[in-house]
């Protein structure tokens, strides 16, 4: 199917938002249909010369820049938004968008809320328009050949996996974005569970189906950050989860994630299956490990990748490895390489759906699933016991997410999905 040029203006131009200009920028100078970065918009002028310079340093190409959304009204070729702002701005600026009848995406996770995330699906629906979610890990390489390595049952029946994050606060942002937001409850939610672990629970529904329970611990170890000039901020967004997630079919997962590490990083990940394992040095990823099977296999994981890339028939690299959303000379996943790292992979995909009349690879109804689960982890914890991810779907368990409704759904003029 042909997909015709969509005009997206990037709403947002910070160290998240430069990233995505460097994922159109590659897909631009790959010749890849679809995504064209039409317009920059944030209201820092500075921010937004930045992300101008640096869209013109890798293409040759300018531009427009504007402060606000309603600003875009002026410029034609805009039919489409790509937020990557602070997740406290997703709803109202989605909402804005759909007003004006502009295609949506948001920066994951969708939204601060279940309630808040529901709310943009509504609208989305009830404008006729697409909401998409930029969640990247799943669109590395690495992680779809995983989902086909369990499709095709080559480790056999998976019921038992870990995964373990620790990296020190200097690192959260290896672009040098700022990061402070990070840390202030009101625009993030949680560190832990939101900004990082929405991307565990994105992972872990992608290769295992539904998450059916949560029983977490979810704390604050460092309270305060200290920034390089010796200013201080505090925090009220936690930095450390340990949790249980149990799946249907009797699998379950142990998850361990801090960004109060200290001394050497460390990410891995390991799935146990009834004929074999699959480990990788890598949180984001599967990289430097190894499948290791009953038979007596033993092969690196980065070539089970290359296989799987190498077998994909004409009409599948197309979907899912379009050129420019991936390097097929380094398969290896890199968190500061848009392409490596599946930020422009999640753009093409937005644009794919918005010239097609299609739907997204998550939308909405993904998107809320993906938030409700990492919510689960901060409702138990608060509990203090385990919780169904289905009645945080739903709206029964909210303990955690009440504060922040007040405040989110007030500025709307909402009340329980009501306008």
């Amino acid at each position: 199917m042909e997909i015709k040029p969509v005009g997206i203006a990037l709403v947002g131009c910070g160290g998240m938002g430069l990233r995505h200009v460097r994922g159109y920028a590659a897909l631009r100078n790959a010749g890849t249909p679809g995504a064209v970065l039409a317009a920059v918009c944030d209201t820092d002028a500075a921010r937004r010369a930045e992300a101008v310079e640096l869209y013109r340093a890798l293409t040759g190409e300018v531009v427009p820049a504007v402060a606000r959304m309603e600003d875009l009204a002026a410029l034609r070729d805009v039919v489409a938004v790509d937020v990557a702002v602070p997740t406290a701005y997703h709803l109202p600026l989605a909402l804005e968008a759909f007003g004006r009848g502009l295609h949506v995406m948001v920066e994951k996770p969708i939204a601060l809320t279940v309630r808040s995330a529901r709310r943009m699906t509504e609208a989305a629906a009830e404008a006729g328009l697409v909401l998409a979610v930029a969640e990247n890990f799943r669109r590395v390489p690495g992680n779809r050949a995983f989902r086909a390595l369990l499709d095709q049952g080559e480790i056999g029946r998976p019921y038992f996996t870990t995964s373990t994050l620790s990296i020190p606060s200097s690192m959260l942002h290896p672009t040098g974005g700022e990061v402070a937001w990070y840390r202030d409850q009101t625009l993030s939610g949680s560190l832990v569970a939101l900004e990082m672990g929405v991307h565990e629970m994105d992972l872990l529904q992608y290769w295992f189906g539904p998450a059916r329970t949560v029983d977490a611990v979810v704390r604050t170890y460092e309270p305060e950050l200290v920034h390089a000039d010796g200013s201080t901020t505090t925090v009220t967004s936690e930095d450390t989860c340990l949790a249980r997630v149990d799946f249907d079919d009797d699998l379950s997962a142990q998850v361990t994630l801090t960004m109060a590490g200290h001394g050497e990083p460390l990410g891995q990940r390991l799935v146990v299956g009834s004929r074999g394992s699959v480990s990788s040095a890598c949180w984001e990823g599967w990289q430097d490990g190894w499948i290791a099977l009953d038979d007596g296999t033993r092969v690196p994981v980065e070539d089970r990748i290359r296989a799987w890339a190498d077998g994909l028939d004409a009409d599948a690299r197309e979907h899912w490895l379009p050129l420019g959303t991936w390097n097929p000379d380094d398969i290896t996943l890199d968190v500061q390489d848009p392409v490596r790292y599946g930020v422009a992979y999640e753009i093409h995909d937005f644009a794919r759906a918005v010239a097609t009349g299609g739907r997204p690879e998550i939308g909405g109804p993904e998107g809320t699933d993906d938030l409700a689960a990492a919510i689960a982890l901060l409702e138990s914890s608060l509990s203090g016991g385990p919780v169904q991810v289905a009645d945080v779907a739903a709206g029964v368990v909210t303990r955690w997410q009440d504060p922040l409704d007040e405040r989110l759904l007030a500025a709307d003029g909402t009340r329980d999905g009501a306008r």
